[in-house]
């Protein structure tokens, strides 16, 4: 399969028209007329990640975070970031990505994070756009069995494979009603709050953002970026595996988790 045919399968998935404007999605290094016969799957393209290609013998990455982002006005081996894109075309590698396409897509990041969650009821927490007929956008909220916030805080730390977590509010509190956006969404706090929400799970949570917080009266349960992300490769290896047959498919082995709890 030539990588314009791929392409064409994996918009299905995440419909690029999805993405938001500051977004930088799609085909990011390669050639459209490449064949591609072996998937590397990932979070992201680290440099971990592009050896691990190279090792494998991968013809294409695919990941959910873009490996560029703005302009660039010079490739070369003076950054991580030239460097990665000279062994890629250096040994044939593409790199595809499914950002915020694939955040708002259905089935995509936050449904999925709202599946493992037992999130029930699900609706769109922030609507910015129709897909097949229907409002969507970033974030999703519903209803939960209810429980305290330690113990709700503590099934998403088992959930995610993290290796400790943090709120913000009364582990006592009774939540019966979360919000989420994955990666870094406390923009959408309000909204979480707007829609009844006791709790909002997200990642990258600043000091005042919690102090806001507080004072309006919603707990915050920060998962992680790569937690509450990293879910999504097993989603995506899946999806290719069930719409392309001859291609081998290789979900990544590197642990892109960047923080550590010291015990």
């Amino acid at each position: 399969m030539k990588t314009s045919e791929f392409i064409e399968v994996m918009e299905k998935l995440a419909p690029p028209y999805l993405a938001e404007s500051w977004d930088n999605p799609g085909l990011l290094v390669g050639e459209k007329e490449n064949e591609i016969k072996k998937v590397l799957v990932a979070l992201d393209a680290t440099d971990e990640v592009v050896e691990e290609a190279v090792n494998i013998n991968a013809s294409i990455i695919v990941t959910h975070h873009p490996m560029i982002f703005g302009s660039i006005k010079k490739v070369n081996d003076d950054t991580h970031l030239g460097s990665r894109i000279i062994k890629l075309i250096k040994n044939g590698i593409g790199h595809y990505a499914m950002h915020t396409n694939l955040d708002i897509a259905f089935g995509g990041v936050n449904d999925e994070l709202a599946k493992i969650l037992d999130i029930k009821n699900v609706q769109v927490l922030s609507v910015s756009c129709e897909q097949e007929g229907k409002e969507n956008g970033l974030g999703r909220y519903g209803d939960i069995t209810p429980k305290t916030l330690k113990e709700f805080a503590l099934e998403i730390k088992e959930k995610l494979g993290l290796d400790g977590i943090r709120i913000i509010g009364d582990e006592d509190n009774i939540v019966s009603k979360a919000g989420l956006c994955t990666g870094a969404g406390i923009e959408f706090m309000g909204d979480a709050k707007m829609s009844g929400c006791d709790v909002y799970i997200t990642s990258d949570i600043k000091y005042h953002d919690s102090q806001k917080a507080l004072e309006e009266g919603i707990s915050l349960i920060d998962a992680t970026h790569y937690g509450s992300e990293n879910i999504i490769v097993p989603v995506i290896a899946k999806y290719i595996r069930e719409n392309i047959k001859d291609i081998e498919v290789v979900e990544s082995k590197v642990d892109g988790q960047v923080f550590k709890t010291l015990k």
